[in-house]
């Protein structure tokens, strides 16, 4: 188990170096060309110094004292913003191979620095620099050496033809790659901006749905107090009028309307008017009879008023047993009926 977790942080540990190792090797084409310049201008004075002290022919040495002082100005300008300071390089490393080469590498050995502009034209450029670096300095040496020499020979040419022509494919890859890579990450911010763009609508469309549904319970608040208001019609008793369909919503509401304000005004008589309450079912009368029974344990009287022809014998055919439950026609008699009943023991 020591191994296993020995082995398990070890790799954990590799992955981050290798992890940070990745994000500190992350170089832009700004420092890679500073890099190059740098390197190339270090590169020609120390051949500069060399030539010093092994002397060479004049040429040579010109021409390496011109490239030591063109690339530290071309270094220095690319340095402060000019950015055509790497083909203006490259230019002039390709001039200076083509016009400085001699002797023996002139005309009868082919010269490895013939490779240094297609590299640059590679790192700095594109496909077509790297071709017409490598075109231009064949035709500099070929001229130089009066049509004749090792530049010529089928065989020379094609030995240099054929790494060239891998340094040009090898670019031509990466810069498909690179389009690629561009065209895929411009879509991925395409893809962001339509799903950030998506996620604020439905952002909006929830708030607007939550501001909504707090109306709609707003109102159906509103409208189960205004369907089941209670009204006090003398000392103690109340009317509850019901008009419409009365469902299971409607009759919970009933329910502990009625609760509420019998409990709140000590009331002992509630008429229940169910004259609006165009037809009566099964549902609807056990809603009823439910209503009445819950208002009856806080020791309140109930009476039933309104029950029209029609819906009496609808609750007959039904077979509702409304027995035990007080009724009257209307709510003006039940108040006549209590009136009476409380001045009787006065007359006596």
């Amino acid at each position: 188990m020591m191994t296993l977790g020995y082995a398990c942080q070890r790799r954990t540990w590799v992955s981050d170096k290798s992890g940070s190792y990745e994000k500190r090797m992350k170089v832009s084409q700004r420092q890679v060309i500073l890099a190059l310049l740098i390197i190339l201008t270090v590169g020609a004075l120390c051949a500069l110094i060399y030539q010093l002290i092994v002397p060479e022919t004049l040429r040579m040495f010109v021409g390496t004292a011109v490239g030591v002082v063109s690339l530290g100005c071309l270094l220095i300008a690319y340095w402060r913003g000019w950015s055509q300071a790497s083909y203006a390089t490259l230019i002039l490393v390709t001039l200076l191979i083509g016009l400085t080469t001699d002797g023996v590498f002139l005309t009868k050995e082919f010269t490895t620095a013939a490779f240094i502009p297609p590299v640059l034209a590679m790192i700095v450029g594109g496909p077509l620099w790297i071709a017409g670096s490598a075109l231009a300095l064949l035709a500099l040496l070929i001229g130089r050496a009066g049509g004749h020499g090792v530049y010529v020979e089928p065989l020379s040419i094609l030995l240099y033809v054929l790494p060239v022509s891998g340094m040009l494919l090898a670019r031509m890859i990466t810069d498909t790659a690179q389009r690629h890579a561009e065209a895929s990450a411009d879509q991925a911010r395409q893809s962001l901006a339509h799903t950030e763009a998506q996620a604020h609508e439905l952002t909006q469309k929830a708030a607007e749905l939550a501001a909504q549904n707090s109306e709609q319970r707003r109102l159906l608040d509103l409208v189960d107090i205004l369907e089941t208001s209670t009204v006090s019609l003398a000392d103690g008793v109340l009317l509850t009028p019901v008009v419409g369909h009365l469902d299971s919503r409607r009759a919970d509401a009933l329910t502990r309307r009625l609760l509420n304000d019998v409990s709140t005004q000590h009331a002992r008589m509630v008429i229940l008017d169910i004259t609006g309450v165009p037809t009566v079912d099964a549902a609807v009368a056990q809603a009823l009879l439910r209503s009445i029974q819950a208002v009856r344990l806080l020791g309140c009287e109930v009476t039933i008023t309104g029950i029209s022809a029609s819906v009496a014998a609808t609750m007959t055919q039904l077979g509702i047993n409304m027995a035990g439950v007080r009724t009257a026609r209307t709510p003006q008699e039940v108040i006549r009926g209590d009136l009476l009943a409380a001045t009787k023991p006065l007359r006596n």
